[in-house]
């Protein structure tokens, strides 16, 4: 008991030691606080994040930074952890930044939290501790946090939107088919060298080509596709479909590049798509 005693006494004095020996020597700790993140990279798979903080040394010697750990949640669940190794030396009452990137892939994110599937953002807590170095009081652990939302992106949604035949006779059909695109993302969306291939009830109609289409954010967007093809190529059948005396089945086939309406999107991604169903015209 004597001896337990003993031991609290003596880490109390030392602490109090310690203390003073800093107050004396004039030290204090840095003062880390965050700015802001910027987006570095964006695809439709990932998104490359930089954190950035700067640090003020009050103290009138240099400190070191030397590492730094983190822990990303989002939406309250612990998502990614690490240490950043960085050196920098903060001079005597001078401020220095350090950054902390962070690439996040949107799969891994769904996969291990569900509860952002459906959601159009989600919110994450960055929690971070930074090692300094001081000189005489040693290394220090410094908390800093920050909070925000990012966006969940999606690829666009492509769906049949109708024929429209403008004339039929002897020399052949005009007509056009419509497609409609959806850009579910809070960013504007370009979808370009956009190929179509439709048939109905298993006879090709056309391969067609489409001007570059852009859509702004959460729109939609009904593309029209003109052309015109003589009936020795349709045949008798078909020519009585597009009359609209009877439903038919569509098959059209597609993709196209997307690209995001963001300075940091790289990579343009090409998505196919295949669109089927029944339909009459005039409906």
């Amino acid at each position: 008991m004597r001896r337990s005693l003993v031991f609290l006494i003596l880490l109390t004095l030392l602490a109090n030691s310690c203390s003073k020996l800093q107050r004396i020597a004039g030290y204090e700790h840095p003062d880390v606080r965050y700015t802001d993140v910027s987006v570095e990279g964006l695809t439709l798979e990932n998104i490359d994040l930089m954190f950035h903080f700067e640090i003020d040394n009050p103290n009138r010697v240099g400190v070191k930074l030397e590492e730094y750990t983190y822990n990303l949640l989002i939406d309250d669940r612990s998502f990614l952890t690490g240490t950043h190794q960085e050196q920098l030396e903060i001079g005597s009452r001078s401020s220095g930044t350090i950054a902390l990137p962070l690439t996040l892939s949107y799969r891994d994110i769904y996969e291990s939290i569900s509860s952002v599937v459906q959601a159009d953002s989600f919110s994450y807590t960055l929690k971070t501790e930074v090692g300094v170095d001081i000189p005489v009081y040693g290394k220090t652990m410094i908390p800093v946090e920050a909070e925000g939302t990012l966006p969940r992106l999606r690829m666009p949604e492509v769906d049949f939107a109708g024929f429209d035949v403008h004339s039929l006779s002897f020399s052949g059909v005009d007509m056009t088919l419509s497609i409609q695109v959806r850009n579910p993302n809070p960013i504007g969306m370009n979808l370009s060298d956009l190929n179509l291939a439709a048939a109905i009830s298993g006879n090709k109609l056309a391969d067609l080509r489409v001007d570059d289409v852009s859509v702004a954010s959460g729109d939609n967007v009904t593309v029209p596709v003109r052309f015109t093809m003589g009936l020795a190529s349709l045949g008798s059948t078909v020519v009585d479909m597009l009359r609209g005396n009877q439903q038919f089945n569509y098959d059209v086939r597609g993709d196209g590049l997307v690209q995001l309406d963001h300075p940091a999107f790289r990579d343009a991604k090409r998505i196919p798509f295949h669109l089927t169903g029944n339909y009459r015209i005039g409906e």
